[in-house]
């Protein structure tokens, strides 16, 4: 097992998320098992607070993950590496084949677990390559994504509007979430950025070049004080943006949102919201 050559060039390390990253380092490079340490989550992705802990991917051989997905023991949580108070390493477990699958088919959340990786100890070949492929956006689908996921910012519209018509908070909070969520899933297509799942979405979407510049205040009012106008608007300023035929739109939706939110247990793709 050999460590990477400067595997943290580049990242702004708070000096105990270092020391931890390096205990990690240490306590693997000997682990029989164990055949490559990657180094992920917020502290990969630049989002990391001073209390984030330490996300790693320990990819060991196949008979070892499978053997592992036998037993449940596919993650682990170690509170003896980290060097401080509440810090803890959060660890999975993949094999090279695993890794591969996702750069052949993962979903976006999936794609970005591995943006900013970096490999802290490795004896597989290829493993920055796999690696390189997994965290690539799959700009072949970006024109069939805004299109879908323009489909399902107006089903929830609609959604929105039926709630409100009932009086039915679930349903109203329920279709906020999703204006919000697609309408950032088309500004995200549009620049060729990965969705990282909900906890980073509006941070990641933020930093988007190309976008409305009133989105994110646009987002925050929705959010604060839903209302059907403001749903709608939110639509209409991003459809407007990177003219998204409306029309067209108002014609296929309802066809799109049948394939894609009630029938995909037909096809076995992944749910729209992770695609």
């Amino acid at each position: 097992m050999t460590s990477a050559a400067s595997p943290l060039d580049g990242l702004a390390l708070a000096p105990h998320h270092a020391e931890s990253i390096a205990n990690a380092t240490r306590a693997f490079e000997d682990d029989p098992t164990c055949r490559a340490l990657v180094l992920g989550g917020s502290i990969a992705h630049g989002f990391a607070s001073p209390s984030s802990d330490i996300d790693v991917t320990i990819v060991v051989d196949t008979e070892e993950y499978e053997r592992r997905r036998r037993d449940g023991v596919l993650h682990l949580t170690d509170f003896s590496i980290c060097t401080y108070e509440g810090g803890y390493l959060d660890g999975k477990y993949v094999d090279l084949d695993f890794l591969r699958r996702v750069a052949a088919e993962g979903s976006d959340p999936a794609r970005f677990a591995y943006q900013g990786a970096r490999v802290l100890l490795s004896e597989v070949p290829d493993l920055d390559a796999v690696l390189a492929s997994i965290a690539r956006y799959p700009i072949e689908q970006k024109d069939e994504r805004i299109d879908r996921f323009a489909a399902q910012a107006v089903a929830w519209s609609w959604y929105h509007r039926e709630g409100a018509r009932r009086d039915d908070a679930y349903v109203i909070t329920l279709a906020v979430q999703k204006v919000v969520l697609f309408t950032c899933r088309i500004v995200l297509a549009a620049n060729e950025a990965l969705y990282p799942f909900h906890k980073w979405m509006l941070r990641v979407t933020a930093s988007a070049t190309d976008r409305p510049a009133d989105l994110m205040q646009r987002i925050d009012a929705l959010l604060a004080e839903p209302s059907t106008e403001r749903s709608g608007e939110l639509c209409r300023r991003v459809f407007d943006h990177y003219g998204i035929d409306t029309e067209h739109l108002l014609e296929v939706w309802p066809t799109r949102f049948l394939e894609d939110t009630e029938l995909t247990w037909m096809s076995g793709h992944t749910p729209i919201d992770d695609w």
